[in-house]
């Protein structure tokens, strides 16, 4: 069994690259939009592994692929 250290740095460098990438698709999204249903602001948010548009008043929830 090897006693080696392994270097993180290959696998710190694909994390913030994604995150990076991540960012990027972000700031390009409209932060708020207007609900179809009630006309209230719907807010972008995320849930895990995706994003959605949230409206608070009537709770509609708009899933973005």
């Amino acid at each position: 069994m090897s006693t080696k250290l392994l270097s993180l740095e290959p696998v710190l460098d694909l994390q913030e690259q994604e995150q990076d990438e991540n960012n990027e698709v972000m700031k390009s999204m409209e932060q708020e939009i207007e609900c179809p249903m009630c006309s209230d602001i719907m807010i972008l948010s995320s849930d895990f592994d995706r994003l959605l548009y949230f409206c608070q008043e009537c709770h509609l929830s708009l899933i973005m692929n």
